[in-house]
């Protein structure tokens, strides 16, 4: 069974977003603001996909990996 290969783009852009994320802790301020950066643009080609808001994708990305986090 063949899956749509829209699908997994956007599974593989949340994960790698998601992976960015949760090395978020061990970086200095200048790389957590060179991360942001390329989170936006991650975001905004999400959004060309017809989905949420920029701010809206990043707020989902973060509280995934926050529940990540605690769950281990």
């Amino acid at each position: 069974m063949e899956r749509d290969s829209s699908i997994l783009d956007i599974e593989e852009i949340d994960i790698l977003a998601i992976g960015l994320l949760l090395t978020a802790p061990m970086m200095s301020e200048y790389e957590m603001k060179c991360i942001i950066c390329k989170l936006k643009k991650i975001a905004r080609k999400k959004k060309m996909m017809n989905y949420k808001s920029i701010n809206e994708i990043l707020d989902d990305w973060a509280n995934k990996a926050y529940q990540l986090t605690m769950k281990y």
